[in-house]
C-alpha cells in the first residue's frame, strides 16, 4: 500500500513542520497504530478490506488490488 504523502495535489501552499512538531506528529500517529494494529478499511473500487491505522472515510489510498487509487468508505475499528 502506498500513501501520497506530499502536497502537491493540495490547494493552499505548503507548510513546512518544525523538528518539534514532526516528532509530535510521528508520536501521536504511532500511539494510533499501536493502540488498535487490526484497525482495517474498505475501498469503494472492491469489497477488499485492507489494515491500515490511521485512514478516514474520503481518504485516497494506493489500491494492490486494482493498481489504482481507491477512496476509503468504511472503517472497521
Amino acid at each position: 500500500m502506498a500513501r501520497i504523502v506530499n502536497s502537491t495535489l493540495v490547494a493552499s501552499a505548503p507548510v513546512a513542520l518544525s523538528p518539534s512538531e514532526r516528532r509530535r506528529a510521528e508520536r501521536r500517529l504511532a500511539k494510533r497504530q499501536a493502540g488498535n494494529p487490526l484497525r482495517r478499511v474498505r475501498f469503494g473500487c472492491c469489497t477488499r478490506w485492507v489494515l491500515d491505522p490511521g485512514a478516514v472515510v474520503g481518504d485516497w489510498i494506493w489500491c494492490d488490488a486494482d493498481g489504482d487509487l481507491g477512496r476509503v468508505i468504511e472503517v472497521a475499528e
